[in-house]
């Protein structure tokens, strides 16, 4: 006889929960003040930094989803299919809003020229990086959203599907996480 793995425990869905949550409220809180520095780009540096925090928070409590579908424990593919396809939605949100954000980054007397006057190699490395491990992480959640999606509830029968979704999920969270700490590192090194 074949039995089906367990559901994933309350504690550990809990567990994710209140971190998600909590990480969300400290980090909004940061990204939030960015709405009132004295700056004519406060709107965009906001909205890019509430998107990023988002997408960060979303990622992570999507790892804590990841996991048991490596190991194989079965898990709610129809909340799955939601919150991943809300990851992909920030995650693009994160894109448009740095995209904008980089006209400043870029212009006249902006960030990038004081930061090639004073750590030309900071930029060469550092922020060519940024640039496009940024990238990464929406093209994966876009190809987990669509395995998730056009599989429905066959995917349960589908031990290399299951593993992808995982996997595509972990590859995309580390791509935020160096995405997010660079970009913490340049905010902190010249406000944008």
């Amino acid at each position: 006889m074949h039995s089906e793995p367990p559901l994933q425990g309350p504690l550990s869905r809990n567990l994710a929960r209140t971190q998600a949550g909590l990480a969300l409220l400290l980090l909004a809180g940061i990204a939030g003040l960015d709405f009132f520095f004295p700056t004519s780009y406060r709107i965009q540096a906001g909205l890019h930094g509430l998107s990023s925090i988002a997408s960060v928070v979303v990622g992570t409590m999507l790892t804590h989803r990841a996991y048991p579908l490596i190991r194989g424990v079965r898990v709610n593919f129809r909340s799955l299919r939601r919150w991943v396809l809300g990851s992909a939605v920030l995650n693009l949100l994160g894109v448009v809003s740095g995209n904008w954000i980089y006209m400043r980054y870029r212009g006249q007397d902006g960030p990038r020229d004081w930061i090639l006057a004073r750590v030309p190699g900071f930029h060469n490395v550092l922020m060519e990086f940024k640039e496009f491990v940024s990238l990464f992480p929406f093209p994966l959640m876009v190809a987990v959203t669509f395995v998730l999606f056009y599989c429905s509830d066959r995917i349960h029968a589908r031990r290399d599907l299951t593993q992808f979704v995982a996997i595509g999920i972990l590859a995309s969270w580390f791509f935020l996480m160096l995405g997010f700490v660079a970009g913490l590192v340049l905010s902190k090194l010249r406000f944008v």
